[in-house]
């Protein structure tokens, strides 16, 4: 009966395994890959600006607005919101420039500027 019982389990844990075989995400396009990159380097920023002025608790929801100004040159802007460790939430606004360079396929933040944080 225990032997039956143990195929049995390993039977539904295999099938479990198997059935749960994903889908293939679909291939971003090159210009998709810089944005993301530009994203990840302001939220990058986000983040040690809050964790040196705020002391936080979590992850900040942070939003992004990317434009191209020029040639692998991008403005972003966006708006943030973050829990202090009390609790209280913040959101505030931001600003900042970013520079792809395509060569070492790397993002430098050029400059940035995070408002001040406004309790909600």
């Amino acid at each position: 009966m225990k032997k039956l019982l143990v195929v049995l389990l390993m039977s539904v844990i295999m099938f479990s395994l198997v059935a749960c075989g994903g889908t293939k995400e679909p291939e971003k396009s090159p210009e998709e890959l810089i944005v993301e990159d530009v994203k990840n380097a302001v939220s990058s920023e986000i983040i040690a600006t809050i964790i040196w002025k705020y002391e936080t608790e979590g992850t900040p929801i942070i939003t992004h607005f990317v434009d191209e100004i020029s040639e692998n040159k991008f403005e972003v802007t966006g708006k943030v919101t973050v829990r202090d460790k009390y609790g209280d939430t913040y959101t505030g606004k931001y600003d900042a420039v970013v520079e792809y360079d395509p060569a070492t396929e790397d993002s430098d933040v050029v400059s940035f500027d995070l408002g001040t944080l406004y309790k909600d």
